[in-house]
């Protein structure tokens, strides 16, 4: 499986529920999130180490925020703490699979 599939997947459909938000209840707010998660979604989908920087925190905010308001009561929050998620755990994986490549490329070096 290609390396950040996951994240990208969960992110573009991070993308759309939030797009769905912004067209029923008319909120610019949630149209500018929708973009901004589709543009990290296509960031992460190309390995840009920025994007995957940039959604690394997003996604480690909007899971605090989701567990939040599941903990608030809002039940529907769940699903956007699931996503979040697994996003977060494909997006460290995918860091520490790096991480330990270029560790590997220093030691031969050195040898």
């Amino acid at each position: 499986m290609k390396r950040l599939a996951l994240a990208t997947l969960l992110l573009s459909i991070n993308g759309v529920m939030l797009l769905y938000y912004a067209y029923s209840w008319s909120s610019g707010i949630y149209l500018a999130f929708a973009l901004m998660s589709l543009l990290l979604a296509y960031g992460v989908g190309r390995e840009n180490r920025t994007a995957i920087k940039v959604a690394l925190i997003y996604v480690a905010v909007e899971f605090f925020f989701a567990l939040l308001f599941l903990i608030a009561g809002n039940v529907w929050s769940a699903v956007d703490a699931a996503v979040s998620f697994f996003v977060l755990h494909d997006i460290l994986g995918y860091i520490q699979e790096v991480a330990g490549e270029e560790q590997e490329k220093v030691e031969k070096e050195k040898v």
